[in-house]
């Protein structure tokens, strides 16, 4: 008789820690994608503000302004985010006078690039979690383009 009353109990007790098993698997599958999101985007930042302190230096590979220059690291960052964001709004691009000649464009200053975005898209989880990342550059050669929008450094 006493084996007759423990019998089903393994599966009550599998059905009452099964709930917990799945939602631990559900928080870490939503953390896998927003660590899939944040490596991303992190690598799209350091792309850009690559991009920035090599190719855009020359005379209009990039554009004849500061604006058209800064749009089109805008535009890389963007296209290597690999579609988890598609807004250039949300990409910040300026320029920080390292070398103290008060020109922030020539060889030795830097580039910023910085991203600051809403993580709402978590599938399990609903709470928004932002997703920041910041790459500064140092300039390979001094831009011929003058007049560039300053920004402060990343670790400010």
């Amino acid at each position: 008789m006493g084996l007759r009353s423990e019998r089903g109990q393994s599966a009550w007790e599998f059905l009452l820690v099964l709930p917990f098993i799945v939602i631990i698997m559900l928080v870490l599958v939503d953390f896998g994608l927003w660590m899939y999101k944040w490596v991303s985007i992190a690598n799209a930042v350091r792309e850009g503000a690559r991009y920035g302190a090599v190719t855009c230096a020359f005379a209009n590979q990039c554009g004849r302004s500061a604006g058209e220059i800064q749009n089109a690291i805008k535009q890389r960052v963007v296209a290597r985010a690999g579609g988890i964001f598609n807004d250039i709004n949300k990409v910040e691009v300026g320029w920080v006078d390292r070398n103290g000649d008060g020109a922030n464009n020539s060889r030795g200053d830097s580039i910023v690039v910085r991203v600051n975005w809403d993580n709402n898209q978590l599938l399990f989880i609903p709470v928004t979690v932002g997703v920041y990342s910041c790459a500064d550059m140092m300039l390979e050669q001094t831009y011929t383009v003058g007049g560039m929008p300053s920004i402060r450094p990343c670790s400010q």
